[in-house]
């Protein structure tokens, strides 16, 4: 039994290192230039508070002794020495909750514990450390007998190189006075229940596509600060069948023991359909697992969100220019966009990037659904001519809003000068002289129609005097 506060703490050192080594949050110390990830949102306005949801708060009742670790980085850029880790004790309970083992002491020093070595947790004693190397301290306190329930944010004093100083705030917790130890003893019909849970995750890929094959991290907590857990066994399952286990993975993990307050790493190989849906995707986890006093059964659920994406396919046939393009006249220019994937493309537009042309509007097609096509046509202004080298911009986002640009090669001779056939009649002149071609065309009419007139008169003269004479001869 002496062994598991060894185990938990290791467990709980491999998790941090797993952690700190994913994640990319860092600040620097005013003067020793090394990071701290220390979980809390700190004075100096230094630390970032986003690193809180990945390391486990030290937590214990009046009276209990907690270990309390500290972990850094080094990202000065170069190799540090001297690291070390102090805290001032102090008579205020707010800053310093914790027994004094030795009333003589002003500060107490934190010992240096280990360091993270290729992939590995090995020891260390603070003699130096290297440029983005992980390291901890680590201390074992008890919390004070006047320490009242609620989180406590202690300050801590790193120093390196020589005198180089920062103070950051660690956050623990004290459950108060514990009020069940008393009882225990008459109450024997109490069961206690261990509860699991996922602390918390995250996919070391970004964004998840479909058909990628992803590395899921999970922390496993035993909240439970009375007894450990034992055949902790994991099942995996997704309603839809989006999410697989990697081939030769499975869809259940087994965890041994798992110790009071402890945590476990555990890292998951899972495959996404390629014909997955794109949306959050819903992996269920149960946690099935026994108590180690009464060996009674539970069962916990969990559900983990998996943000899948399906890759657009996207075709465009290059840009046709349909007229006879001539400077300041307009020219109509068409797209086909084709959508092969099987995700909607959103918020498609078209419009001309170059110079020469201008753009009377920009198209705007909207939403493409999958197996869709898109046709853009664009009216443009050619304002200079000769060889014109410019680009149709196609751009359009996936269901999370990420924009894609495409551009397609537009080139067209432009005419510089306007050809007769398009010019205003208004404006049309003779070859001969300086009258209009249209009064030319009026005198041939007024010609025509008098000679019309005047054979009319003849001929309506000559039917007249044939009827006097009919009409003389008759009597």
């Amino acid at each position: 039994m002496r062994n598991k506060p060894s185990f938990r703490l290791t467990a709980l050192l491999v998790i941090l290192t797993l952690m700190l080594a994913a994640l990319p949050l860092s600040f620097a110390l005013a003067d020793g230039g090394v990071v701290l990830y220390t979980g809390d949102d700190t004075s100096d306005g230094i630390v970032d508070s986003r690193e809180s949801g990945y390391l486990q708060t030290a937590a214990g009742h009046v009276g209990d002794t907690i270990t309390v670790y500290v972990p850094i980085k080094n990202s000065s850029g170069g190799e540090i020495t001297d690291v070390s880790c102090s805290l001032a004790v102090s008579d205020d309970l707010t800053v310093f909750p914790f027994e004094n083992p030795d009333e003589t002491e002003a500060t107490l020093d934190w010992n240096a514990y280990q360091k993270a070595s290729e992939g590995a947790l090995v020891a260390w004693n603070g003699d130096s450390l290297g440029d983005g190397e992980h390291a901890y301290f680590k201390l074992d306190v008890t919390f004070a007998a006047g320490a009242s329930q609620g989180n406590y944010r202690v300050p801590f004093t790193i120093t390196c190189n020589g005198g180089s100083t920062s103070t950051v705030e660690v956050l623990v917790y004290c459950r108060g006075v514990d009020t069940t130890s008393g009882s225990s003893s008459s109450s024997s019909t109490y069961k206690s229940k261990p509860k699991v849970i996922i602390e918390s995750y995250e996919f070391m890929q970004d964004p998840i596509y479909a058909g990628d094959t992803v590395e899921l991290q999970l922390i496993i907590a035993n909240t439970s600060n009375r007894e450990a857990v034992t055949n902790l066994q994991l099942d995996f399952s997704n309603d839809t069948g989006a999410i697989l286990p990697a081939p030769g993975g499975s869809s259940s993990v087994y965890i041994d023991t798992i110790a009071k307050n402890g945590v476990r790493a555990l890292t998951l190989d899972l495959l996404i359909s390629p014909d997955a849906e794109a949306k959050s995707q819903i992996l269920t986890i149960t946690l099935s697992y026994e108590g180690t006093k009464n060996r009674s059964e539970f069962e916990e659920t969990a559900s983990v969100s998996v943000p899948v994406l399906q890759k657009a396919r996207v075709l465009i046939n290059d840009p046709v220019v349909y007229d006879d393009p001539w400077v300041g006249s307009n020219v109509s220019i068409g797209v086909t966009l084709y959508n092969l994937g099987k995700s909607s493309l959103y918020n498609c537009m078209v419009d001309i990037v170059g110079d020469g042309l201008t753009l009377e509007e920009s198209y705007f097609g909207g939403n493409v659904a999958s197996g869709g096509t898109m046709r853009a046509d664009l009216n443009v202004v050619p304002t200079m001519g000769g060889s014109l080298n410019a680009q149709v911009r196609v751009t359009y986002e996936d269901v999370n809003g990420n924009a894609t640009e495409e551009l397609l090669p537009l080139n067209m001779v432009v005419n510089e000068d306007i050809p007769m056939e398009v010019a205003s009649p208004g404006n049309g002149m003779s070859d001969s002289g300086d009258q209009p071609a249209s009064a030319h065309i009026g005198w041939i009419f007024w010609t025509l129609g008098g000679l019309a007139a005047a054979t009319g008169l003849v001929y309506l003269a000559i039917r007249a005097k044939k009827n006097r004479e009919r009409a003389l001869e008759d009597l």
